[in-house]
């Protein structure tokens, strides 16, 4: 009898100890223990999170790229007509791409600042065509003119990336100030004979320019670290610019002006 206790005992003691390894294999922190459902999802998350994301730096600085869908200057698409009978037109010059740097920086909480300065290339081509021809030669000409110049746009924006009202933490908001500064404005004209197609010096149309202005901008974007350590950031902005780089000539309103609500689509890379 003390046989058969002691052998009752021992498998009594066997299938414990296989109950008990069974549940070890079972528990959370085991890699390959457990099925989906006894496992808790907190758990994986939070695992998944630390093994794959790399935290975006209290301070980052990178490399800007720009687009902007409209036109950095409006023209009238019909021209405009003097009371003399000469017809204007005029067709704005490239400059919808830009590139430039960018510096962010977290301050307290959710809140931080982001400093960048984008650099664009633009300008404008207008024509005069004169309906007054040469007494001699019946010849009428045209009287062009080709304006470029440089402007660097400087953002300052405060940007909150904390929990509230952000859908996800790669989401965050901004909204500030921009600076835009004109600078190496060069302006050529030259009058052109409509029927001999000889040139020589033309006159400028006196377009008013103004080297600074300032604007309001507001952007949303997301913000991301890869694997090797790099930033990505895609973000849009809405500017609203106070005041015109150029606005029309004197006499001839509605022929040109600058762009004053500006749609615009930066990528930034940084470490």
């Amino acid at each position: 009898m003390n046989n058969t206790l002691n052998k009752s005992l021992l498998l009594l003691v066997a299938v414990s100890a296989t109950a008990a390894l069974c549940f070890a294999a079972d528990e959370p922190g085991e890699p390959n223990g457990g099925t989906p459902k006894e496992k808790s999802p907190k758990q994986l998350v939070s695992s998944s999170v630390k093994a794959s994301e790399k935290a975006v730096p209290r301070v980052w600085i990178g490399l800007t790229g720009s687009y902007t869908p409209l036109r950095l200057i409006n023209v009238n698409s019909t021209g405009i007509t003097d009371n003399t009978g000469n017809s204007y037109t005029a067709t704005g010059a490239q400059g919808q791409v830009g590139g430039g740097a960018i510096i962010n920086a977290r301050l307290i909480g959710g809140f931080g600042i982001s400093i960048g300065a984008i650099y664009r290339f633009t300008g404008y081509n207008a024509k005069e065509d004169t309906n007054i021809a040469n007494s001699a030669t019946g010849d009428t000409f045209e009287n062009i003119e080709r304006t470029r110049v440089r402007l660097l746009d400087f953002p300052v924006m405060m940007r909150y990336s904390g929990h509230k009202l952000n859908p996800s933490k790669h989401t965050f908001y901004e909204l500030g100030g921009v600076m835009r500064q004109g600078f190496s404005i060069k302006t050529t004209t030259y009058a052109k004979e409509a029927l001999f197609g000889a040139t020589g010096p033309g006159q400028t149309f006196g377009t008013p320019y103004k080297p600074r202005v300032f604007g309001a901008v507001a952007g949303a974007g997301l913000i991301a670290r890869d694997d090797f350590g790099i930033v990505v950031s895609p973000e849009v902005r809405y500017t609203r610019w106070m005041e015109n780089t150029f606005s029309s000539p004197p006499g001839l309103g509605g022929l040109l002006g600058s762009q004053k609500n500006q749609l615009e689509v930066t990528v930034s890379f940084g470490f």
